[in-house]
């Protein structure tokens, strides 16, 4: 099922469209859907497509030049494909002489990795003759971090880049559209699990119960997501140790959000080591986040930067899985989803403060809020937290927010706490007068709450509304 992605099938359309020669990096992190994305983008186009190997050259060619062949309809080509660098870029040009064509080398990192030659290759080759021809060039890779190296600064071929086509994972909305429970309540939760990832949304049924789901999709020795996390390493072992990167997301996972505390929870001897494996998980894994207050540019003794897992299944997966794993494999799979369902309200406080988070941003973007905001994240220092806030272009405060993943309605009480910890705010930014208060809950709002947003710039928020389609304000 293809869903969302609208934003780039449009990129992707219109480099077709225009006609002249394109080469143009797809990154993203993997699992994330380019290649799904990239299949149903060349549907009824003249493509090539070959995904590389983790294997030097001489083994590379010959099988990018029987992907050529197949595509010329020539059956003296096909009994006989090129296999050298030469023969391959005559073959591209003639393949380009009539009509459009659409090339696409996924993994290409793979291929680079082996060979350090093939980007100044294909540049030297682009800059020569493939700019003239009537093809676009796709390189898609995972290796997000080799990705930005091959194509930005000083590299071969970055002067070849005539545009590029970032791949994130789905925010809570797009994943609402893949997991349609008729529950909003659900849907969140389920995002709460899951993630933005397509492939790991793909195992949830709207058929099922949440319940139903993980007994089926998660907690079972024989579904594919019970084993996610090791399967995510063992394609990257090359680049770092696979049990290093599991103990800094144990560490994280088990509330160690600060430097110090993961260097000492993952069992790092030095923090030369850590900072390897964490550059690896945030820049090319895209798992964990770094943050700081939105107020602040950059790390001071009053504002530490906070590391968090950014990928919701794998923190439900350390949280909930790993530490059940023993009994889940003896057979006592029910009580360990039965205990995670009683946990889910603590768990899904910092989900749903993410979800906010999420919500602000494409507000913003569509023109739902008063306020065109530059802006959004947390603020918060050793005495005060506000979950979600957004500045403007002066870097002003805009708009301020709090989130309740509670069944109990959002009350009185939590309203003054919020109030007091947003006018802290006051000290280290201006604060504007028509600054916008947005409160999210999970079930509902007191009576006292809603004649207090009666009387100001207010928005009151539940999974329903978070997920109705927007309309301008």
């Amino acid at each position: 099922m293809f869903v969302n992605r609208i934003r780039e099938i449009e990129a992707l359309e219109r480099f077709w469209r225009d006609q002249r020669a394109h080469c143009l990096p797809v990154t993203g992190r993997r699992r994330v859907g380019k290649t799904f994305l990239l299949e149903h983008f060349a549907a009824g186009k003249r493509v090539v497509y070959y995904r590389c190997r983790l294997q030097g050259t001489p083994e590379q060619l010959p099988r990018l030049g029987e992907a050529l062949a197949e595509q010329s309809g020539d059956a003296v080509l096909r009994a006989n494909p090129p296999a050298a660098w030469e023969s391959i870029f005559l073959l591209l040009e003639r393949l380009c002489a009539n009509d459009r064509l659409l090339l696409i080398l996924d993994e290409i990192p793979y291929w680079a990795a082996r060979d350090d030659a093939v980007p100044s290759i294909w540049q030297n080759w682009w800059d020569e003759r493939g700019r003239h021809l009537n093809m676009m060039l796709v390189l898609c890779g995972s290796a997000v971090q080799m990705m930005e190296k091959l194509f930005t600064g000083d590299a071969p071929l970055a002067g070849c880049v005539t545009g590029r086509v970032p791949v994130s994972p789905f925010d809570f909305r797009a994943a609402a559209d893949m997991l349609s429970f008729p529950d909003p309540i659900d849907t969140l939760t389920a995002y709460g699990m899951l993630g933005g990832v397509p492939l790991y949304l793909s195992f949830f049924s709207p058929t099922r119960t949440l319940r139903e789901n993980l007994l089926t999709s998660v907690v079972s020795t024989s579904a594919r997501l019970y084993v996610e996390p090791s399967a995510v390493f063992a394609a990257h072992h090359e680049s770092y140790s696979p049990d290093g990167a599991l103990r800094v997301l144990r560490a994280i996972a088990q509330r160690n959000h600060q430097w110090s505390s993961i260097l000492t929870a993952s069992r790092f001897s030095t923090a030369t080591g850590l900072a390897k494996v964490m550059d690896r998980l945030i820049g090319d894994l895209g798992l964990v986040e770094r943050l700081l207050p939105v107020t602040e540019s950059r790390e001071s003794r009053t504002y530490r930067t906070q590391y968090r897992i950014a990928d919701n299944l794998f923190l439900f997966w350390f949280q909930f899985i790993e530490p059940n794993m023993q009994h889940i494999e003896f057979g006592d799979a029910e009580r360990v989803v039965d205990a995670i369902l009683a946990g889910m309200t603590e768990y899904m406080g910092a989900i749903f403060e993410r979800i906010a988070l999420e919500w602000t941003r494409a507000a913003s973007g569509a023109g739902r809020l008063p306020i065109r905001l530059a802006r959004v994240g947390s603020w918060w220092t050793g005495d005060h937290d506000v979950d979600v806030v957004g500045l403007d272009q002066r870097g002003e405060v805009a708009l301020t927010g709090e989130c309740k993943w509670t069944n109990a309605p959002l009350g009185g009480d939590e309203l003054r706490s919020y109030l007091d910890h947003a006018r802290a705010l006051g000290g280290v930014a201006r604060v504007r007068p028509d600054c916008v208060h947005t409160l999210f809950c999970k079930s509902d709002f007191s009576e006292e709450v809603r004649r207090w947003a009666a009387g100001h710039p207010a928005i009151l928020l539940t999974p329903t509304e978070l997920l109705a389609p927007f309309s301008a304000a």
